[in-house]
C-alpha cells in the first residue's frame, strides 16, 4: 500500500521555436525565401499568483493566473526577400501584438500548460495587464509520489530538454513504434508528470528525515525515510527515461528552486497531520494506482517501472502509518486531534478530473494510463478495503 501526493508547481516551461534563417542560394541565382519569423518570448506563470491549493491524497485542486507575453500571441512575420545575386534571403520578423487578447484553447498544443501535475478545468478570458494577457485559470490535479511542500503550495522542479540527459538515460525504452503522434504526446505529457513529482518527493523525504530528527523519532523511521529517497530518486529516472521515450528528446529536471532555505518544523502535531496527508492517504492511494496501471499495461519497460514503483510506495506507505502511530503515542492529545483532522479533511477532497488526451484509450492504458473510470475505482476500494480499517485501527489503538 502507499501513496505519493502529488505536486503542482506554479510554473512550466516550453520550447519555442527561435526564427528561422534567411533562405539558401538557388540555382538561377536569385535567393530563396527567407525564414518565418520566430515566436515572441515564452509566457509562464508567476509563482505567485496562485490562489488556493487544498492537498487531500493524491488530488487537489488550483486556482490562479497564466499571463503570456503578447510576442507568444501574433502571428509570424513573412520572410524576408531573396538576395541578389543568389544571396540568402533575410529572416523574418517576429509576430506583432495585436493589443486584443484571443481566447485560448486549453486543448492547443501551443497553450501554456497548468502547472506541473495538474490539467486545466477552466482557462478564463484574457485581461491586458502589464504589457501581458492574463487568464484566470481553475485545475484539477494529481499524481503520484509524495508532495514537497512550501506552506499550502506544492512545488516541482521545471522540465527541460537535453541532447543528452543523465535522467533516465539507462532506463528501458518502451515500444513507441505502434504509437501514433497524439498517443505519444499524450504519455510523454502523462510520464513528464509524474517524474516531476516524483522528483520532489526526493526533497520532501530528505525534509521528512530532518523533521524527525527534531522530534526525537526512532533511528529506524529515520533510516527508512532516507531509503525512502534514494527510491524516489530511481523513480523520477524511470519516469523521465519513458517520458523522454515518448517525447523523443532527453527530459531533465531543471535545478529545483528551493528559494534560498527550506523550513523544518518541530511540531509533532503539524509534522503528523502532514504525514497523514502524504503517506498514510497519498502514498497508500498511489500504492495501489501503480498497482493498477501496472495491472493494465502491457508494454514490458513501463510493466517494469510500474512494478518497481508500487513496491517502493507501499513501504513508504508503511512508514508513514508507522510513524503517525509512533507520534499518537508520543503526543497526547495534541497530536491525535491534528490527526484526526487530517484524516477528515484528506478523505473527504474529490479526485482529480481526467485530463482529455487525444488518443485510443486501449493504447494508454497499455503504456500505464488506464482511464479514469478504471482509476477512480481503484481509489474507491483503497479508501474502503484499505485506509478506513487502517485508520480505525490506529486510532482506537
Amino acid at each position: 500500500m502507499a501513496a505519493g501526493g502529488a505536486a503542482c508547481s506554479a510554473s512550466v516551461i516550453h520550447d519555442r521555436p527561435s526564427g528561422e534563417g534567411g533562405g539558401g542560394r538557388s540555382d538561377d541565382g536569385s535567393g530563396a525565401p527567407g525564414g518565418m519569423g520566430g515566436e515572441g518570448a515564452q509566457g509562464g506563470y508567476n509563482p505567485e499568483v496562485v490562489t488556493s491549493v487544498q492537498a487531500g491524497g493524491v488530488s487537489w485542486t488550483e486556482e490562479g493566473t497564466v499571463c503570456v507575453a503578447p510576442e507568444l500571441l501574433g502571428e509570424g512575420g513573412q520572410g524576408g526577400a531573396g538576395g541578389s545575386g543568389g544571396a540568402g534571403g533575410s529572416g523574418g520578423a517576429g509576430g506583432v501584438y495585436t493589443g486584443a487578447c484571443p481566447t485560448l484553447d486549453p486543448m492547443d498544443p501551443d497553450v501554456p500548460g497548468p502547472p506541473a501535475g495538474c490539467w486545466y478545468s477552466s482557462l478564463g478570458g484574457g485581461v491586458p495587464r502589464g504589457g501581458q494577457c492574463c487568464y484566470e485559470f481553475a485545475a484539477s490535479c494529481g499524481g503520484s509520489g509524495r508532495p514537497f511542500l512550501v506552506g499550502d503550495r506544492a512545488r516541482t522542479a521545471l522540465a527541460q530538454r537535453r541532447a543528452a540527459g543523465a535522467w533516465g538515460a539507462a532506463a528501458a525504452r518502451p515500444d513507441v513504434a505502434p504509437l501514433t503522434p497524439a498517443t505519444r504526446a499524450a504519455l510523454a505529457e502523462a510520464w513528464l508528470r509524474d517524474a516531476l513529482l516524483e522528483h520532489a518527493s526526493v526533497a520532501s523525504f530528505s525534509r521528512f528525515a530532518l523533521e524527525m530528527m527534531a522530534v526525537g523519532a526512532p533511528a529506524e523511521m529515520l533510516d527508512a525515510a532516507h531509503e525512502a529517497a534514494r527510491d524516489e530518486v530511481r523513480h523520477a529516472a524511470l519516469c523521465f527515461g519513458l517520458a523522454s521515450a515518448y517525447a523523443g528528446a532527453a527530459l531533465e529536471p531543471a535545478p529545483f528552486a528551493f528559494g534560498g532555505r527550506v523550513e523544518v518544523t518541530s511540531d509533532l502535531a503539524e509534522l503528523a497531520a502532514r504525514a497523514v496527508r502524504e503517506g498514510c492517504v497519498g502514498e497508500t492511494l498511489a500504492a495501489v494506482q501503480a498497482s493498477e496501471q501496472l495491472a493494465h499495461a502491457t508494454d514490458a519497460a513501463v510493466r517494469s517501472a510500474l512494478a518497481a514503483i508500487a513496491e517502493d510506495e507501499a513501504r513508504h506507505a508503511e512508514l508513514a502509518w508507522r510513524f503517525v502511530a509512533w507520534a499518537l503515542q508520543t503526543g497526547g492529545d495534541a497530536v491525535r486531534q491534528a490527526v484526526s483532522a487530517a484524516f477528515e479533511a484528506a478523505l473527504a477532497a474529490p479526485p482529480p478530473a481526467a485530463a482529455a488526451a487525444d488518443a485510443p484509450a486501449a493504447a494508454l492504458a497499455a503504456h500505464g494510463r488506464p482511464d479514469d473510470a478504471v482509476m477512480a475505482a481503484a481509489r474507491r476500494c483503497a479508501i474502503a478495503d484499505v485506509i478506513s480499517p487502517a485508520l480505525r485501527a490506529l486510532l482506537a489503538a
